[in-house]
């Protein structure tokens, strides 16, 4: 029998150990990408249905828009392709608020600041996972003053909502949260 010289003895146990400790656990790249999203392995594809306008206030752009903004969120962050349709991942839905509201008043001259909205009703389907299924509004928000038209500020307003709200999808999806 071999007798393992002392000063490398511990390192031995150690690496013993280590090899023991993780034997029954899966490894981490089984789930998470560098990119930081957790999506199983088996999960290759995801398909994006355009989501429909229906909104009493109808931006002509909007719809078309947030499609591509999703499909570019999971095609850039995700090791995930495209496909036209039936994905591992699906995700379909309509934009079902697009609004502006008196957010602050103030007494000399009336609106202080207003409030534009956009709701979108999320319906995501992932047959492997069924568990992972789910339906749901994601809404933001940002306020502008009030003196400024809302066409003025319409579009960079729009594209910071979007941003958010496919954020909080992605998070909700292959984050996990």
């Amino acid at each position: 029998m071999k007798v393992i010289a002392k000063p490398y003895r511990s390192i031995y146990f150690v690496l013993l150990f280590l090899a023991v400790a993780t034997s029954g656990c899966k490894p981490f790249w089984k789930y998470y990408d560098f990119k930081g999203a957790n999506i199983p392995a088996d999960i290759n594809t995801f398909s994006v249905t355009f989501f429909s306008n229906e909104a009493q206030l109808v931006n002509p752009q909007l719809s078309m828009n947030f499609t591509e903004n999703l499909k570019s969120k999971f095609q850039t962050e995700t090791r995930l392709g495209m496909v036209s349709s039936n994905g591992d991942y699906q995700f379909a839905g309509s934009i079902t608020d697009y609004s502006v509201t008196p957010a602050s008043l103030n007494a000399d001259i009336g609106t202080a600041q207003n409030q534009f909205n956009i709701k979108v009703r999320v319906e995501f389907t992932c047959e492997k996972y069924p568990e992972k299924s789910f339906t749901r509004d994601y809404s933001f928000f940002k306020l502008f003053d009030a003196s400024a038209s809302f066409q003025s500020v319409e579009e960079g307003l729009s594209t910071e909502i979007q941003t958010q709200i496919v954020q909080q999808i992605f998070a909700a999806v292959a984050l996990d949260w």
